[in-house]
């Protein structure tokens, strides 16, 4: 069975996050139904979209996987988006969102998957951020990008959309 990995370099192999595929679009999607609307600032509507790209409806199931690492980062931002990320969590584990989504997240293996993004969020160093990463992810934009043209959001569930489109509205398609 293929499935995604979320991980940190350096931590051991044991504090990875490994999903399977509908996992990992659950996880995505109670992260994106969430940080849309705590979004606030320009770099944590980046982080949101960033994770929102992670859509395997458009790049292929078990191709999500990434390190924190490699997450749109900003060095003099990281406390205040850790606890953007922070609170995004908190409320997808209080099911805020939920009703949006086309059938009943399993609490069983997506709150403990929470937790371990969290954790893994919060053993990121300010010197391990690669600030390269949110420079090539930005340079790679189109213009047309939604991460270029205002952060544009998905009129039926209110998250911010990607290249892509919205990422619930393509997985509400493969179901």
């Amino acid at each position: 069975m293929m499935g995604n990995v979320i991980y940190l370099e350096g931590q051991p192999e044991h504090t990875a996050l490994s999903m399977s595929n509908g996992l990992t679009d659950t996880l995505i999607s109670a992260l994106l139904l969430n940080g849309s609307q705590l979004a606030k600032t320009d770099q944590e509507k980046r982080l949101i979209v960033w994770l929102a790209e992670k859509d395997q409806s458009a790049v292929g199931m078990g191709t999500v996987g990434f390190s924190v690492l490699d997450m749109p980062w900003d060095r003099n931002t990281l406390e205040q988006n850790r606890s953007f990320l922070r609170r995004t969590v908190e409320q997808a584990k209080m099911r805020r969102g939920w009703e949006l989504l086309d059938y009943q997240p399993s609490e069983e293996l997506l709150l403990p998957s929470l937790e371990k993004f969290l954790f893994l969020i919060a053993q990121l160093k300010q010197a391990d951020i690669q600030p390269d990463c949110l420079d090539a992810w930005l340079a790679e934009a189109a213009e047309n990008d939604p991460v270029r043209c205002g952060f544009p959001r998905c009129p039926k569930h209110h998250t911010l959309l990607t290249v892509f489109g919205c990422q619930i509205c393509n997985h509400e398609l493969f179901r």
